[in-house]
């Protein structure tokens, strides 16, 4: 009896498995680029789940010895135009340098192309409202995995309630780049994307050849305000993220892509703080663990936990099976408030 349940209860975890819209893509797609973060963390989920590929396209190398296998019957090229031309690619990948993303994205979406593209879609507010103007009823989805993070479930239901919050962004050096578009950008939109638009009240900003800090007050249209402290003077072995939320009566911490905890506030008594007369500590519970257990599961693969799987698995969806894709399909829009903010940053230091 027990051998039988568990049989079922299995063949159940393949089944719901097994019903992802990737594993069902029946349309044909391109990549452009092939880097890093590319190789790691996107190509890695298409290969998993079989997407077609018929195009990568690279600005000059040639990876087709060690790509080849991975995706039979691709073809590499390095002319966009021949990925722009063949109405039988259904969207397009975007995972280049980030000084060539907006001609990218641009000439795509031009041509009505739906489009992943990973941050940042470009340099500066004017590109922004450029690419957001082409098309904005398009398809165009942003590599922001921190929206599509499994903890969201919880944490989303519990900032209606915020009143206040402060987030710590902490990296090691980032010599290679801009801070504010490929780094920061993170910190920004995932406040935004919990608390609303925000309004920059107070900027503090120090740079040295150490990194940069910067340390934001902000006011959100939902009510809430928050303290930032984003800086590149720290680690990358660990870097830190994490929120510490005062939503009602209870103090969340949410550590991405780890955690997202709750401790309970303890009554008051005639406003005085009742553990001080009891002892009492506040209740505390877990709402999210993205750290890995003995059994292997997709729930605490990396890829999944940090976001970049459900996020491709978005596009896919809007474009296999548009009907039954919910929220905004243009990114590019949600967006502009973050590049609004970090143009009054730059003018504000």
């Amino acid at each position: 009896m027990l051998n039988a349940l568990l049989k079922r209860f299995n063949q159940h975890r393949k089944e719901k498995y097994f019903q992802s819209p990737l594993f069902h893509a029946q349309k044909e797609y391109a990549f452009v680029g092939f880097g890093v973060h590319s190789m790691t963390s996107l190509y890695p989920v298409l290969r998993h789940y079989n997407l077609r590929l018929k195009y990568i396209c690279t600005r000059g190398s040639d990876w087709q010895r060690q790509l080849g296998p991975l995706f039979p019957g691709c073809r590499f090229t390095h002319d966009l135009d021949t990925v722009i031309a063949d109405t039988s690619v259904a969207g397009v990948f975007v995972c280049a340098a980030p000084e060539a993303h907006y001609e990218i994205l641009s000439a795509l979406l031009k041509a009505g192309k739906p489009v992943f593209i990973e941050k940042p879609p470009c340099r500066t507010l004017g590109q922004l409202r450029e690419l957001a103007a082409i098309a904005p009823a398009a398809v165009c989805k942003l590599g922001l995995q921190r929206r599509h993070w499994p903890g969201n479930t919880a944490v989303r239901k519990k900032c209606r309630l915020a009143t206040d919050y402060i987030y710590r962004f902490q990296t090691g050096p980032y010599p290679q780049g801009d801070p504010f578009t490929e780094l920061f950008i993170h910190a920004l939109d995932y406040a935004g994307f919990l608390f609303g638009p925000a309004q920059l009240l107070s900027c503090c900003r120090q740079q040295d050849k150490r990194g940069i800090t910067v340390q934001l007050h902000l006011g959100h249209a939902g009510g809430a305000s928050g303290l930032l402290h984003l800086s590149t003077r720290y680690t990358w072995n660990p870097p830190l993220e994490c929120l510490t939320v005062s939503a009602g009566n209870e103090s969340l911490d949410i550590r991405y892509p780890v955690s997202v905890t709750g401790t309970q506030m303890p009554l008051r008594i005639l406003h005085a703080p009742a553990e001080r007369l009891t002892g009492q500590r506040g209740a505390v519970k877990e709402y999210f663990s993205g750290v890995p257990t003995m059994v292997p599961a997709l729930e605490t693969n990396t890829l999944y936990t940090q976001g970049f799987l459900p996020e491709i698995e978005d596009f896919v969806t809007r474009i296999e099976r548009p009907a039954s894709a919910s929220g905004e399909s243009n990114d590019l829009l949600s967006l502009l408030t973050v590049y609004e903010l970090i143009d009054k940053i730059g003018e504000a230091s």
